[in-house]
This record gives C-alpha cells, structure tokens and sequence, in this order.
C-alpha cells in the first residue's frame, strides 16, 4: 500500500524514532524527498511569491487536519520553498513524516525543483 493512503497517526510524545535502516527504507516511497540532517526535506518552486505563499497555507493544512504536526518551511528567493518533516516530539523522523511526504508530494509533485 502506498504511503501516501495510509492514514496519518497522531504523534506519541516520547514515541521512539524511526532508525536509520527503517528511514532508507522508506526513503524510496517518497521520490523526490532527500534525507538531509536527520530531516526530509523536499524544494517546491512557483511562479511568483504569491502562489508560493498559498502553497504554504495548504501545507500547513494538510498537517493540521491529518495528525495536528507541521513541517519546517523556509521561503526563498520570493518563490522558493522548503519543507522539511521531523518530529520534534520524537527527536527524530516518524512514519507520520513519511505518510506527510509522500501525501505533499502527491498533490504536488510536479512543483519539484532540484538542487
């Protein structure tokens, strides 16, 4: 079954994290996701600030109404946008930030930027 039709599961403060070998095993279900200081982090890029914004709104969205957990982002160059998954109550990543991921990635996937 694909990450991105699981449900989301809420977070466990204290929950143990995902280890290393379970994180490169994920890794693949989520293309265009990169594994970087312990975080997934994934580039999105618009046309104007404007729609990078809205952007941003619904990513803050999909976390709230799935599991109540939210992404780092970071807004670059006016269109740019970062999203990194991590779960802060665990001290690492979760299956919560890969089903995030892969659902981000499905809705907007071809919004990808490499580099």
């Amino acid at each position: 079954m694909p990450l991105s039709t699981e449900s989301v599961q809420p977070i466990v403060p204290g929950a143990a994290p995902l280890t290393r070998r379970e994180i490169m095993a994920l890794l693949p279900q989520v293309p265009g996701w990169a594994f970087e200081n312990g975080k997934l982090k994934r580039r999105f890029s618009f046309g104007s600030v404007g729609e990078a914004a809205a952007f941003i709104g619904q990513v803050i969205a999909l976390g709230a109404e799935s599991a109540d957990h939210y992404p780092d982002i970071c807004l670059t160059r006016y269109r740019h946008v970062d999203v990194f998954w991590y779960t802060h109550a665990s001290g690492g990543l979760t299956r919560t930030d890969f089903v995030l991921a892969a659902k981000l990635g499905e809705i907007f996937g071809g919004r990808t930027l490499f580099g």
